[in-house]
């Protein structure tokens, strides 16, 4: 069954209140498989320098205490965990994962007919620091250092409070000084993706990309994946044939998915009907045809780009509750 939890809180981990003193949330479905408020979120989670807006969660069946104009959301924490649940044989309740988290942006109530909802417009990144200013990133980058370690040296500093993974090329070496002051990450990671470029002028590498997520920032190109420990999609979790979209990137769709975050290692199945993890059983060689039993394409790749599409109480369960994810092949 779907999954979901939806969580408010303000900087101190409470929620706030409605114009009736009661708590807002957490809405979750563990307790109630199949039931719940409907959600609609369509989240896309890519590298800074391709979007680094935020996206709108609309929260359907609400009470009009938690709807009216005195109820004031802006600027609290919001955390959604979904997947799905134990219940159905392919459902696997280990997939669950934080899909979206950030700030609240604006929240404002919304009635179509006779359906009203609230809607949250969600940034990922904090908009300000403690001390209500805005964020800034000072790059103080020395001749010959790696860019791996200028990096660290300035997103430490910035986001004190967030963990970095930044797994990028050894090869990434500052050829001058590199000094500058970004306002936002947004404008860091679209300088930082263009000089990767110039620095490795190679047809199979997709440059730096940098992605904030759940209090984590993550900094990555596909030259050092680890390619050893890379997640096996299993043949029964493809929503459909995997599809190239550009010269070493490739698209595929799971139903929904919150373990996958870009920057990690996939492998596709090479087929549908052999091994252990087989989706199709035959009797024999003319049971089915020879382009039924293997995917369009296999291998190792390297993910660039979730999208979390959700319709809770949609009965579509090929689109309703789905993570898309682009990626690419791993450099050799």
């Amino acid at each position: 069954m779907k999954y979901y939890r939806l969580e408010i809180t303000d900087k101190n981990g409470n929620p706030p209140l409605d114009s009736s003193g009661n708590a807002i949330g957490p809405f979750n479905t563990k307790d109630t498989p199949g039931r719940g408020l409907h959600i609609e979120f369509d989240a896309l989670i890519t590298g800074y320098d391709v979007i680094n807006s935020g996206t709108m969660i609309a929260i359907y069946g609400l009470p009009i205490s938690m709807l009216r104009q005195s109820v004031q959301l802006a600027g609290y924490q919001l955390n959604l965990e979904a997947g799905f649940s134990e219940g159905l044989p392919l459902a696997n309740p280990l997939q669950q994962g934080n899909i979206i988290s950030g700030q609240i942006y604006n929240p404002y109530a919304n009635w179509i007919g006779t359906n009203q909802s609230l809607n949250l417009i969600v940034n990922p990144s904090p908009l300000l620091n403690d001390k209500g200013q805005a964020l800034s990133i000072t790059l103080d980058g020395k001749k010959g250092e790696k860019l791996s370690d200028v990096l660290r040296r300035a997103l430490q500093v910035s986001f004190p409070d967030f963990t970095l993974d930044i797994s990028i090329s050894d090869k990434l070496i500052l050829a001058e000084a590199g000094v500058g002051v970004y306002n936002r990450i947004g404008q860091l990671a679209a300088t930082m993706r263009s000089q990767s470029f110039a620095m490795i002028n190679s047809e199979s590498y997709t440059g730096v990309q940098m992605v904030m997520q759940n209090k984590f920032i993550r900094v990555f190109d596909n030259t050092s994946a680890d390619s050893d420990g890379a997640i096996q999609i299993l043949p029964y979790e493809l929503a459909g044939q995997p599809t190239w979209i550009g010269p070493v990137s490739v698209s595929f769709k799971c139903p929904m998915r919150g373990d996958l975050r870009c920057g990690d290692s996939i492998e596709l199945p090479t087929n549908i009907i052999s091994g252990p993890s087989s989706l199709l059983s035959v009797n024999n060689e003319r049971s089915y045809a020879m382009l039924r039993n293997t995917v369009n394409f296999s291998g190792k790749f390297l993910i660039t780009s979730v999208r979390h599409v959700g319709q809770y109480l949609n009965p579509d369960n090929s689109n309703s509750w789905v993570t898309i994810f682009e990626a690419v092949a791993l450099a050799k």
